[in-house]
């Protein structure tokens, strides 16, 4: 892998080419600005931080079948990512209000949502980042009927998967921002998931865990960046086993037998078979690989799934 000339440089990283076609590198730097580039500052360690939780963060989220941009972690502070063809807009997820979304509903900060919230907004540095309705978007052509519904829909999955695993770890996700591109017709997620994009907070104390300890000169933040990538590093120490159910062929399927109704109904006539079972994902942190298929194996005969009338498949991810 050859890391080629600069193709771009942002407040938080720069992009350069390489030799393989369609692949990029992204360098994460330890520069920091906040409220429209008006403070700027170093954290130190922010770049190797964010390149090393993007990286961690991606890949379990691929693994739940979320695409990403995401190749590989190349050194601390960089990662190769396939190219995108970037979409002008951002979306940010809350879960609860914080800053600029409890000013302009008048609410207390850390107000849980009764759901969570997706919003848009113009990614232009020009004119401030400013929020736009989906009327904006399309005025503006930034992006289709079909994309906007894609990427909110991909934004709430993602809450879905990363608020119980951010709450396993003693944080709590108030809000975060995804940004988007498209690479051969599909769209995918891009940038990047670190401190520098969402809210975290201490579940037990309440400490802000993220860049408003920058915004909020509240003081250490580098040890506070440092703090949550040992708390997501923790993911990688352990095995994953993930296990799919489903009823055995012959079995009487109810659920299976509705949707394929269903699916008739629509017009999808091509479909000769559904069949609807289940998945779950077991973390075994501390256990010697070689002994985890047979573990898992028998916690699948004896509790998960029904041998007499269920098969079970088990892939396991170290």
């Amino acid at each position: 892998m050859e890391k080629r000339e600069l193709i771009y440089e942002g407040k938080a990283k720069r992009v350069y080419a390489t030799d393989q076609i369609g692949q990029v590198i992204h360098e994460f730097k330890d520069e920091a600005t906040a409220f429209d580039g008006k403070k700027r500052g170093i954290i130190e360690g922010k770049g190797r931080v964010n390149a090393q939780m993007s990286d961690i963060i991606f890949r379990y989220l691929e693994r739940r079948g979320i695409r990403t941009h995401h190749i590989k972690l190349l050194s601390e502070n960089e990662i190769l990512t396939w190219w995108l063809e970037m979409i002008p807009v951002e979306i940010i997820v809350r879960n609860y209000a914080a800053g600029s979304l409890a000013k302009r509903l008048g609410l207390p900060e850390r107000t849980e949502m009764r759901s969570p919230l997706v919003e848009f907004y113009y990614k232009s540095d020009e004119l401030g980042d400013p929020m736009l309705s989906r009327e904006h978007v399309r005025e503006l052509g930034l992006a289709d009927e079909e994309q906007m519904d894609e990427m909110a829909a991909i934004a709430l999955k993602v809450n879905d998967i990363l608020r119980p695993y951010f709450e396993e770890r003693g944080l709590v996700l108030a809000d975060f921002k995804l940004e988007f591109g498209l690479r051969e017709g599909r769209l995918y997620l891009g940038d990047e998931f670190s401190p520098d994009v969402c809210r975290l907070w201490d579940t037990e104390t309440g400490e802000v865990m993220d860049k408003d300890r920058f915004r909020q000169d509240l003081g250490k933040v580098e040890e506070t960046y440092a703090e949550v990538l040992r708390r997501i590093g923790e993911e990688e120490t352990g095995i994953t086993a993930s296990v799919f159910i489903s009823p055995k062929r012959g079995i009487l399927d109810p659920a299976g037998q509705a949707a394929l109704g269903a699916l008739k109904s629509l017009g999808f006539d091509e479909v000769g078979e559904v069949r609807i079972g289940k998945y779950i994902t077991l973390r075994l942190p501390g256990m010697e690989a070689e002994r985890v298929m047979d573990r898992v194996r028998e916690m699948c005969e004896r509790l998960l799934a029904n041998p007499i009338i269920e098969d079970y498949r088990i892939e396991i991810e170290e």
